[in-house]
């Protein structure tokens, strides 16, 4: 969680941009890598993304809307101020039942008057991870609330007996609620919540997660369904798991994640190499030890390709030339690959061969190796652990 003082308006428009820039979908991209990056990402975490911070929100989201349905709507655009209305009540609650903890979508909002909230609500963040593990099945939801809470305030009461099982609510299972599941929690997030899972979210998430055809073979699922093995062990860096600990499949899979990532963090070592005019000695340094380890581990860049499928081929393209250079050890060819390469992506807006654009080395360029979600991966490993010990 990124937090600043309001009192300057180019302060806080400068801080505003870089939290935009931190988004998975408008993370910094000079070499147009994403779509290989995210490609992986999918295969051994779906649903995940970096902007995702807390898995107990897989449980809450259902119960928001669960809860949405109960009121009368006169038109659809109200769904969403309603959706909005109940977030900032669920924010609230976390604030106060998970005091001191990070990652609460839109905390900073939690008691300013209004009804302003924040652009990336939880609905926003967390909608594609709960079709993915099939909890919610629609991705318009909106509508679907909309069209619930019609059909459940014009039918006609049903009558109990008092001697009548009346533990099932007849409007869900007239079949008005099938476009999402929902937990069975002891708890109401409009009155008290907290980040640690009960029993039965951790059942509701690990169940769906397991169960989603999506998720079937993956590394998510492989952690999933070990989470609660005493022997289980994973790391807090990626690759997360040790490779004896996984199945074959999984393991070269995670193995060529972390040879692109090795791969594509050389060629950022060289853009910025490029980027400050050759003159930053350490990016030199960094780069001579980045080509000795790619080329003692055999990496093959066409092996690294072959699981990824993608629309926009000229990213793989590109990784086939970076690697011909490398090989080739032709240090002018790579360069003009690089330079053309980000002249492709980012157009007018590209820094290398740009008078306006300036080096800094406290500012390199994604001067880091790629992750692939998996900070938001181990935070749900272990808040799933660590579910129902205090419930």
């Amino acid at each position: 969680m990124i937090g600043y003082i309001h009192n300057d308006k180019d302060e806080q428009d400068k801080v505003l941009q870089v939290l935009k820039m931190l988004s998975e979908k408008n993370a910094i991209d000079e070499l147009g890598i994403g779509r290989i990056r995210d490609a992986f990402a999918d295969m051994m975490f779906p649903g995940t993304s970096t902007l995702q911070k807390h898995v107990k929100y897989f449980s809450l989201m259902p119960q928001v809307y669960k809860k949405a349905c109960e009121r009368r709507y006169n038109r659809m655009a109200e769904v969403k101020a309603e959706i909005v209305r109940l977030e900032r009540i669920m924010t609230a609650n976390l604030c106060a039942g998970s005091p001191g903890a990070t990652g609460i979508t839109g905390s900073e909002m939690v008691g300013k008057r209004g009804n302003d909230y924040v652009k990336y609500d939880p609905a926003y963040i967390y909608n594609s991870g709960l079709q993915t593990f099939g909890i919610l099945r629609d991705a318009q939801v909106q509508a679907l609330i909309y069209s619930t809470s019609k059909a459940m305030h014009e039918a006609p009461r049903k009558l109990k007996s008092d001697d009548e099982d009346t533990a099932d609510d007849a409007d869900e299972q007239s079949g008005l609620f099938q476009f999402c599941s929902f937990p069975a929690v002891e708890y109401d997030f409009t009155e008290k919540c907290s980040l640690d899972l009960t029993p039965k979210d951790k059942s509701f998430i690990m169940e769906h997660i397991l169960g989603s055809s999506k998720c079937k073979g993956t590394l998510l699922h492989y952690i999933v369904s070990h989470i609660d093995d005493p022997g289980f062990k994973y790391r807090d860096t990626f690759p997360g798991i040790d490779p004896e600990q996984l199945p074959p499949g999984l393991a070269e899979l995670q193995d060529l994640a972390r040879r692109f990532a090795d791969f594509i963090y050389m060629a950022h070592v060289r853009y910025n190499y490029i980027y400050s005019n050759y003159t930053d000695g350490e990016m030199l340094q960094d780069f001579e030890e980045a080509v000795n380890g790619y080329k003692k581990n055999g990496t093959d860049i066409e092996k690294i390709l072959a699981p990824i499928v993608i629309t926009d081929n000229s990213g793989k393209h590109f990784c086939r030339e970076v690697a011909k250079c490398v090989d080739d050890e032709d240090w002018n060819a790579l360069d003009q690959c690089i330079i053309r390469r980000e002249k492709q992506v980012k157009g007018s807006r590209r820094k290398l061969c740009n008078p306006s654009r300036t080096y800094d080395k406290r500012y390199r360029v994604h001067y880091y190796k790629l992750t692939y979600r998996w900070d938001t991966v181990r935070t749900f490993a272990d808040e799933l652990r660590k579910g129902g010990q205090n419930g």
